[in-house]
């Protein structure tokens, strides 16, 4: 019996199954390496054009994956072929990827974690501020007083006064502390289920989530965003608050503005001594290539261990 398919129609085939070439999901896939959407589209049209100018109505994963890098690293350089060829690998480490941003109020974690998600085709994105209200409904009263007010007012909700030690940072230091919690058991759930999250807030800050003995279970990114220059800075909230309608307004965020600052600077500190990362965000194209690159360092570091195994 011949093949019900249209005579245009490429399938992607393996032993089991067979699913429908998409030039888009193509596309998306070449993304990743960094190339623009633009660049992306036309190779994996040039690519779907070639399959039907040779007549090949089926092709398997691996075929495809071989012919998009021989176009990518024709069209636009080996770099970006072997980026290519390296993420569509990752799934051989068998781990999943968590990738963690962190960052003072209003430095764009949340903007650049969506790019980073939509990037890598991650489609579960979590907000330590949601996990904070989680918690906030779901345990005693006596947890809850650090969990309350935003990051850089924790220091009003001190069950102690503090002592010769900056307010404002131990206050945000005592939340951060109360929303790991929070942050490892979801972390801990994406392992057991094997699946790739994005999580990005305030209080992801290096030294509070032991990375280390994640990274025997998860491909673990941790990365710091920053804006060091106060003006740029507010700038980004006046951004914020025509995004949200008015929703976020900027004159509450700039009112505490150089406590927001501290808190940037406390964690800039403890990434430097960690070894973390810290992405500076004046462009948004440029940050998420720069943090494109910091993830694939990552993969190759994974891939290196296999190796020496």
């Amino acid at each position: 019996m011949e093949n019900a398919l249209e005579p245009s129609v490429i399938v992607i085939a393996d032993k089991k199954t067979g699913l429908p070439f998409s030039k888009g999901i193509l596309a998306s896939s070449i993304a990743v390496t960094g190339l623009d959407l633009v660049n992306s589209h036309r190779i994996a049209l040039d690519i779907q054009e070639y399959l039907m100018d040779n007549s090949m109505r089926s092709i398997s994963l691996d075929e495809l994956r071989s012919l998009a890098f021989r176009f990518i690293k024709e069209e636009v350089g080996l770099e970006y072929a072997e980026k290519y060829m390296l993420w569509q690998s990752v799934g051989k480490l068998k781990k999943p990827s968590i990738i963690l941003i962190g960052g003072a109020t209003g430095v764009g974690k949340s903007t650049i974690a969506t790019l980073i998600a939509s990037r890598l085709n991650i489609t579960r994105v979590a907000s330590t501020d949601a996990i904070r209200e989680v918690m906030r409904a779901s345990v005693s009263e006596r947890l809850i007083r650090p969990l309350r007010g935003s990051s850089y007012n924790a220091y009003k909700n001190l069950t102690l006064p503090p002592s010769g030690v900056e307010p404002v940072v131990l206050g945000f230091r005592e939340q951060v502390m109360a929303v790991s919690v929070g942050v490892e058991a979801i972390i801990k759930r994406s392992i057991e289920e094997k699946t790739d999250i994005v999580i990005e807030g305030a209080h992801i800050v290096p030294g509070f989530l032991d990375i280390e003995e994640l990274m025997s279970k998860a491909m673990v990114v941790q990365t710091v965003i920053s804006v060091p220059d106060k003006e740029v800075h507010k700038e980004h909230f006046t951004k914020r608050t025509v995004e949200t309608q008015g929703m976020r307004p900027m004159q509450k965020y700039i009112k505490h503005l150089d406590k927001i600052q501290k808190i940037q600077a406390y964690i800039e500190d403890l990434a430097a001594k960690k070894g973390i990362k810290i992405i500076n965000n004046y462009d948004l194209d440029s940050t998420v290539t720069e943090f494109m690159e910091e993830i694939f360092v990552r993969v190759k570091q994974e891939f290196s261990k296999i190796g020496d195994q």
